[in-house]
């Protein structure tokens, strides 16, 4: 299908259907794949990362037929990157690099001539130098690799920029989030929020009053290698870490917030405990049914009691049933 207004509404309106099911890592896969077929190029490189004058810094990435190490193989002559400088020089254009093109440098051939890289073209989302922003580098390979249209890389931009827009919906619809009322974002390993802030922010922002900018803050980051649950007594917040889902390479981390309730305080056998108090069962019934001594149920009752401020079965069962 060769690129131009029906295709690109078919690949929009495809892709809005599945960010009702999909995930952002799950969505800009697809999206990838589907435009290679589009577009026709045989490779691509596509993640978040931010563009400055002083370098580029990748964030999260992954790569569509392209053999391993081509990151780790590109950081070392990224200062040479000539597609990154040709959009600090043309801001909001997409890079076009041709391997028999005048302007070259050794890093530029190098990584051309390593990987089969004839023709490259690039497009970014968003602000230079602002924050995290996705990307998507397509490659055609060979000696007889054509050249970009205009009209490809303008399809190519616009289609990095709904794919955007469609990433940010996927994480922040409402109901995506395990538990009412909480968020969820998507972070790289080394702490730098990629989607969901602005609903993070909204939501939780009075939390950190001084957090600005898309690194998460610190108390966050230093959680994101620590998968499981964690309980920020401090903050009022219970936070989630998690891989993301089909994670192949990308380093994405699923951050999950939520308000602390007074039942994560208790400990795994007492929510037991308190569950089946709940049901209006007795001390005898609760530790014949969990295999306890009835003087241990009686104990953790009291503490029960003392975590969740209450004093009677009622309460306990009022306070429990609002947790579903």
């Amino acid at each position: 299908m060769k690129p131009g207004i029906a295709s690109f509404s078919r690949f929009v309106t495809e892709m809005q259907h599945r960010s009702l099911e999909q995930d952002a890592e799950g969505l800009a896969r697809w999206a990838v794949g589907d435009l290679s077929r589009t577009l026709g190029f045989d490779a691509a490189w596509y993640g978040w990362a931010t563009l400055r004058a002083e370098g580029v810094e990748v964030y999260a990435n992954a790569t569509l037929d392209l053999p391993d190490g081509f990151h780790d193989y590109w950081k070392t002559m990224s200062e040479q990157d000539l597609l990154a400088r040709y959009m600090l020089e043309n801001p909001g254009e997409t890079a076009i690099y041709d391997r028999t093109q005048p302007r070259q440098n050794d890093g530029m051939t190098s990584l051309s001539d390593r990987y089969g890289l004839r023709r490259i073209t690039t497009a970014m989302n968003g602000h230079y130098g602002n924050h995290a922003s996705f990307y998507i580098s397509s490659y055609r390979v060979g000696a007889r690799a054509r050249a970009w249209s205009d009209a490809e890389r303008d399809f190519l931009q616009c289609a990095v920029d709904q794919l955007s827009a469609a990433m940010k919906l996927s994480v922040a619809e409402p109901g995506r989030a395990s538990a009412p009322g909480s968020v969820s974002i998507l972070a790289s390993e080394n702490g730098i929020g990629l989607l969901g802030l602005p609903l993070l922010r909204e939501r939780f922002g009075d939390i950190w009053p001084r957090w600005t900018g898309d690194r998460l803050p610190e108390q966050l980051a230093g959680l994101i290698g620590r998968p499981g649950s964690h309980i920020l007594p401090d903050r009022d917040l219970v936070v989630t870490v998690e891989a993301a889902p089909r994670l192949q390479g990308m380093g994405l981390r699923r951050i999950t917030l939520r308000r602390l309730h007074r039942f994560d305080l208790l400990t795994s056998r007492e929510r037991e405990v308190a569950r089946e108090l709940a049901e209006g069962k007795s001390a005898k019934e609760v530790a014949r049914h969990l295999g306890l001594a009835p003087a241990t149920v009686r104990n953790q009752t009291q503490s029960i009691y003392q975590k969740l401020q209450v004093d009677n079965r009622a309460a306990l069962a009022a306070m429990v049933n609002t947790l579903g």
